[in-house]
């Protein structure tokens, strides 16, 4: 249903290598609209289609990876990059995540420190 971990391994601006591997969150909202899946991508506000999930999700990581590439590119990362999704993408995605996590943690026998440590995903942030 979601996207979590995206790999850039090569990016370059002007034939030079600006960055060898990157690893961050990208949350992704997939469903289904007839016959067509649909993959958005949250982060960038990116929609990429196709007749499979998988299909979807490969065309969205194709469009984010171009999208990169563009801002790089063009030197504005910190002007068009980042363009999040509305916010009632991300209460989608919220909801979602709550109910997956609900059941992982009454469905399961083992509910010790260890395994919702294993379970956890944080980002610290200064507030």
């Amino acid at each position: 249903m979601f996207k979590k971990i995206l790999e850039i391994k090569k990016i370059f601006r002007g034939g030079r290598k600006v960055a060898s591997q990157t690893q961050g969150t990208i949350n992704c909202l997939q469903y289904r609209d007839g016959d067509i899946f649909i993959a958005h991508c949250l982060e960038f506000d990116l929609v990429a289609e196709g007749s499979t999930q998988e299909e979807a999700r490969t065309n969205l990581a194709d469009l984010i990876k171009t999208h990169i590439q563009f801002a790089i590119e063009k030197d504005v990362e910190d002007k068009a990059l980042f363009h999040p999704a509305p916010s009632k993408y991300w209460e989608i995605l919220h909801h979602v995540q709550t109910k997956i996590a609900r059941k992982m943690f009454l469905d399961r026998r083992d509910i010790s420190t260890k395994s919702i440590l294993e379970n956890m995903h944080c980002t610290y942030a200064h507030i």
